[in-house]
């Protein structure tokens, strides 16, 4: 669970968008907010059992209730709720990833748990954004996804080598 909650998987995700979009960024270029302090993500537990390591993680992680209550709640007298957002910048090559406090005129004030959305601010899309919004991956469907890169992959290959 701290790959996930440390932002590590969300600054991968962003280097796969960011190079699909002709950005040369690696994770290091990437600026991502973790959920948890950086001693919890580098704790070593002493039994290596995945699930002794969660219920130790989540025991760990009460130490940011309080700031994370305070800050809903903040975000709450602003008419906005906070979400974990994800930005791309074509022109700079800029990457972030963090808490923030959105609006309710922000397309992530809506968004489900479980669900993903991405929006694209274009020239075609500057003042409405392109918004794409789906269930989160989990298990089954990144399996489909990567057996669909694979495929994707394995074509490419055999018509390369004919």
């Amino acid at each position: 669970p701290r790959v996930d909650i440390a932002g590590i998987d969300a600054g991968r995700k962003m280097v796969i968008l960011a190079r699909n979009l002709g950005i040369n960024v690696n994770l290091e270029d990437v600026q991502v907010e973790s959920l948890i302090p950086q001693e919890i993500v580098d704790k070593v537990y002493a039994n290596t059992d995945r699930d002794t390591i969660t219920t130790g993680v989540l025991r760990d992680i009460k130490v940011v209730d309080a700031l994370y209550h305070q800050k809903v709640l903040d975000a709450k007298k602003d008419d906005c709720v906070l979400r974990y957002k994800f930005s791309i910048e074509k022109s700079s090559g800029k990457c972030t990833c963090g808490i923030v406090a959105v609006p309710r005129t922000d397309p992530l004030f809506r968004l489900k748990e479980n669900e993903n959305l991405v929006a694209f601010e274009t020239e075609r899309y500057a003042t409405s954004p392109l918004i794409v919004k789906g269930a989160a991956a989990g298990p089954d469907l990144c399996a489909s996804g990567i057996f669909a890169d694979l495929l994707r992959l394995t074509r490419a290959s055999a018509a390369n080598s004919s």
